[in-house]
């Protein structure tokens, strides 16, 4: 298990950076847009959730190309682990003509909401560049895979740092009109994260095109279209993208109904949810590395050691989220201070904070709960179990949680603390189940990886062999 332990934290490490770089990142946006004002504190959130909403369908489907290039690379088949990437590029580009007929529904959404006016025209501006640049988000997702499903997660690393860098720079400069740009606020904040996003997109093509790849991978050779590589990737990772997508538009709708109750708890959930980011997206990255560990030892048809990692993963992300639960709890008002500047007047900074440290303190219970469902649901994607997942999380999402919220909040009037309860309700459930379907075992009967014969693809089936030393 040790050994283990050490190999999940090899890979696991610089996810974990990278995340957290990810991390800081938005976190620094938050800040830097609540500095700049109580509008764009309120508007952050929602117009970046709601943009978020509509790609998160697409980009599970782009980002389950890991699992492929994980359980190939498994398998010692180096051909079809580009031919997998190549399908994800194409997924994302065909998700990315979709996404821009999906405007209007989202304009549409945000007028639902009956947000003060003021807010709503930033969070209409901020949801427009954010949805527009959500190609880039998508290819840089689909082509990270080829590094981070292979186990070379430094590289994906390096890229999401240096990436996420220019981001701050950039949102320094575009929100407040700095070096002689001009001062964009909200508007600013999304130029910068899509400037980044493509940015990193153009690395990772240079990388990908390097020689070694070229040589070793067939990266070029391997480039066209390829109908049943494409399905396959559809028919699993779909529901993927589905049941993530779904998730994050139940979530969607928990943080625009917030803003019905006034701006100061808007702000307060805002604030929440970014902190909350801190805390998640590195756990993310803890879970995204069993999964890809999960994927390789499938490939490898060792499916004990595979559930043994999962289990390793599960003590790594609960004890890393416990941690920071205690510190929600033990110092909440140190969290909310990063927040305080010239944009939010100080009477309404401390109701905020009235509001956040109650907040908090959910989001410690909700962080352990949320590392088991994140890790065995992660674990269950690696092996292919991505039918289950979905009608579970759509199940859970649109059955347990969307419905009593708006009761909660629209019907009853119950407040925000009602709703924040019920969330922790809701991740519990989710704990519960995909816990449950991993210990049962019924992932190890799946598989996912094509079978390659001359009959089917040719110019495959003589690569398409383990690879020797």
């Amino acid at each position: 298990m040790r050994a283990l332990q050490r190999e999940l934290l090899g890979i696991a490490t610089p996810l974990v950076l990278s995340t957290a770089s990810f991390t800081i990142m938005h976190f620094i946006d938050r800040v830097m847009l609540a500095w700049y004002s109580d509008v764009t504190a309120a508007a952050s959130v929602c117009g970046g959730i709601l943009s978020f909403m509509f790609i998160s369908f697409f980009m599970g489907v782009a980002e389950y190309t890991n699992t492929f290039v994980a359980q190939y690379h498994g398998a010692g088949d180096r051909r079809m682990c580009a031919v997998s990437v190549w399908q994800g590029v194409y997924v994302s580009l065909i998700s990315s003509v979709l996404l821009i007929g999906l405007k209007p529904v989202g304009l549409w959404v945000i007028t639902l909401f009956n947000h003060e006016a003021a807010v709503q025209e930033a969070e209409r501006a901020f949801f427009s560049i954010m949805l527009s640049g959500g190609v880039w988000l998508l290819l840089s997702c689909a082509l990270s895979t080829f590094f981070s499903g292979r186990g070379d997660t430094w590289t994906v690393m390096w890229v999401n740092c240096g990436t996420s860098l220019l981001n701050g720079v950039l949102n320094y400069v575009l929100i407040f009109g700095h070096w002689g740009a001009p001062r964009l606020g909200i508007r600013g904040s999304g130029y910068a994260t899509v400037i980044s996003l493509a940015t990193a997109t153009a690395i990772y093509t240079a990388l990908i095109l390097r020689r070694r790849w070229r040589v070793e991978y067939g990266i070029l050779r391997h480039w066209a279209f390829r109908p049943s590589s494409f399905m396959q990737l559809v028919r699993f990772g779909g529901p993927s993208g589905i049941s993530f997508g779904l998730d994050i538009a139940a979530f969607t709708v928990f943080v625009l109904i917030m803003g019905i109750y006034g701006t100061v708890s808007l702000i307060a959930s805002n604030i929440t949810l970014a902190i909350n980011m801190l805390a998640f997206m590195p756990m993310l990255g803890c879970s995204i590395a069993t999964s890809i560990m999960v994927g390789q030892y499938i490939g490898r048809n060792d499916k004990r050691t595979a559930e043994r990692a999962a289990y390793a993963g599960l003590r790594l992300t609960v004890g890393y989220m416990a941690f920071m639960g205690i510190l929600f709890v033990a110092v909440p008002r140190l969290f909310f201070l990063c927040f305080k500047g010239e944009g939010i007047a100080p009477d309404t900074f401390e109701q905020v904070v009235a509001y956040g440290r109650i907040l908090l303190a959910f989001l410690a219970v909700m962080g352990v709960l949320d590392a088991v469902n994140t890790t065995f649901s992660g674990a269950l994607k690696g092996a292919g179990d991505t039918w289950f997942t979905m009608w579970a999380q759509v199940a859970l999402a649109w059955g347990v949680f969307v419905p009593p919220v708006c009761l909660m909040l629209l019907v009853f009037k119950l407040g925000i603390f009602w709703a924040w309860a019920w969330l922790v309700v809701y991740v519990a459930c989710l704990a519960a189940v995909f816990a449950w379907r991993f210990r049962r075992g019924a992932w190890k009967t799946i598989e996912i990886r094509e079978t390659i014969t001359p009959a089917v693809m040719p110019e495959l089936a003589e690569e398409a062999r383990p690879i020797e030393g």
